[in-house]
């Protein structure tokens, strides 16, 4: 086997791995851990938890993949692809997620929920704090804490200090509207269709780069065929014209 078709194959491997989550329960299905005995969870100095294990099980696979190759420099490199790629992954899958994003995800409704909640006549301050109240997650928190500043009669300006973006983006646009006298209700739902839209050019992006990369396999395959059968043979017969 050549040592395209062996990258290939190790980047096959790595799409097919699954989530942390859901190679979680597979692993519990096929091997149960005994109620006695405690997760295994090795402290590394220096790293965080479960790092001795990420790279046992990125180990096993790199060995995995170069038995099933067969051995040699071909499958020595398919392997260490492998072993490389899924460390990456595990400690993605590992992560905490991100605040920003579940912020990011959640405030397209709460801005409606806001402008509903303006438009029926109920001020700020309350408004703020019966989303909060619906809203679950770290927005919803920020919200009521928000809230309860403006019933307290804080500021503004005080009240939306020190919020993490992209709720800082919702503080300027309740900031704004309440000293300039301009209609809020108007704001929040531009501000709501602004953040849809941001997320799903995003998502296309996103998408958009899932192509290449599934592509890449196939291109690595079929690019040393085409090398050997279409250019060299070309190259070949023009240095032979030439020097021949």
């Amino acid at each position: 086997m050549s040592a395209a078709a062996a990258v290939a194959l190790a980047a096959a491997l790595l799409v097919w791995v699954p989530s942390g989550a859901t190679r979680r329960e597979r692993l519990r299905a096929v091997a149960p851990a005994p109620a006695s005995r405690g997760r295994w969870r090795p402290q590394v100095p220096g790293g965080p938890p479960g790092t001795g294990r990420r790279w046992a099980e990125a180990g096993a696979a790199a060995a995995g993949v170069f038995l099933l190759l067969g051995g040699g420099p071909g499958a020595a490199l398919a392997g260490a692809c492998v072993g490389a790629g899924l460390e990456r992954l595990l400690r993605r899958s590992g992560a905490p997620p991100d605040p920003g994003s579940r912020l990011a995800l959640d405030l397209p409704v709460a801005c409606d929920l806001i402008a509903v909640c303006l438009t029926a006549g109920t001020p700020v301050g309350s408004a703020l704090a019966a989303v909060g109240d619906a809203v679950s997650g770290p927005l919803g928190e920020r919200l009521v804490e928000v809230g309860s500043l403006y019933r307290l009669g804080a500021a503004p300006r005080r009240a939306w200090s020190g919020s993490p973006p992209p709720l800082d983006v919702l503080g300027r646009t309740l900031v704004r509207a309440g000293e300039s006298g301009s209609a809020v209700v108007p704001a929040l739902q531009r501000l709501a269709a602004d953040l849809r839209s941001s997320a799903r050019s995003e998502t296309e992006a996103a998408v958009r780069r899932a192509g290449v990369w599934v592509l890449a396999p196939l291109g690595l395959c079929f690019l040393p065929a085409f090398l050997c059968l279409g250019v060299v043979p070309l190259v070949l017969g023009i240095a032979a014209d030439v020097f021949g």
